[in-house]
């Protein structure tokens, strides 16, 4: 049934955001690494089009997880069975993302490849006693975030 409303669609949203950070690994790492990137970013004083490119990189990647997400459950209801072709779309939807992966490090690359301004980065983000408290405390919640926040597989079987 299609929502009548569109708080109630922006809230299926959310939840589907949610289901997939709570219950893939991958979707965490890909969270985690984009608020480093961010963090970088921002100490690397980029310009417009250099914010649009990284931004959009980040979240391309995100969203090819998400779709990797919904089409593997998608798959997964249908039978618990091995079966070829279903293997053989995941692996497909998984290869999207490694290629979202993959044009986001090249985007990555063009834009901080600049050794000067890596450097400058680094010296902005150590520069104070707050910047490294943040960055220590984005780390210690990067690493809870990806090991600890997930459910345990076995509270997941059989659930969709």
């Amino acid at each position: 049934m299609k929502n009548k409303y569109f708080r109630t669609s922006v809230s299926h949203a959310m939840e589907g955001l949610l289901y997939t950070a709570y219950n893939e690994r991958n979707f965490r790492i890909d969270i985690v690494c984009a608020m480093y990137v961010i963090w970088f970013a921002s100490a690397c004083r980029l310009s417009e089009i250099e914010w649009l490119f990284v931004i959009s990189a980040v979240g391309l990647v995100l969203i090819a997880e998400t779709f990797n997400t919904a089409l593997e459950r998608a798959v997964d209801s249908f039978s618990e069975a091995y079966n070829e072709a279903a293997k053989n779309s995941k692996d497909a939807s998984a290869g999207a993302v490694v290629i979202c992966a993959l044009l986001a490090a090249a985007v990555g690359i063009a834009v901080f490849a600049d050794r000067i301004r890596i450097f400058m980065a680094v010296e902005t983000i150590t520069s104070s006693a707050v910047r490294l408290f943040v960055f220590a405390a984005i780390t210690i919640f990067a690493v809870w975030f990806i090991f600890l926040f997930g459910k345990k597989k076995e509270d997941r079987k059989g659930k969709i």
